[in-house]
């Protein structure tokens, strides 16, 4: 049985199925260091709001789109994308369970400088 959300609304399987995994990933975030905060109702309120999670990389805000299927049927890589930052993809069945993805300018401004210092 679902656990009800605001106001006596039940949330779908389909929600709590992402709640779930939302978690999951700002807890390993957390693990690694990074400042995580989820977003309330999972971006739905659009505008700062947007996304699944935000992460500080760098002094910068990141939006975080987090997909999870029970096997490897995603939707396109470039539609997850459209005003996020970073999609962490997650499955079951297979390995890599977790393949975390960010664009060519999350990539030029905020990861090859750190590779840079080292």
């Amino acid at each position: 049985m679902f656990g009800l959300l605001y106001g006596g609304i039940m949330a779908s399987k389909s929600r709590n199925k992402g709640n779930y995994h939302e978690k999951k990933v700002k807890a390993w975030l957390e693990e690694q260091g990074v400042e995580t905060k989820k977003v309330p109702l999972s971006g739905s309120l659009g505008g700062e709001f947007t996304g699944d999670l935000h992460i500080k990389v760098g002094g910068r805000r990141l939006v975080v789109e987090v997909k999870y299927r029970h096997k490897s049927n995603f939707p396109n890589v470039f539609n997850a994308f459209e005003d996020r930052d970073v999609v962490v993809f997650r499955r079951r069945d297979g390995d890599p369970k977790q393949v975390i993805m960010f664009s060519e300018e999350i990539f030029n401004e905020v990861i090859a400088p750190k590779l840079k210092e080292n």
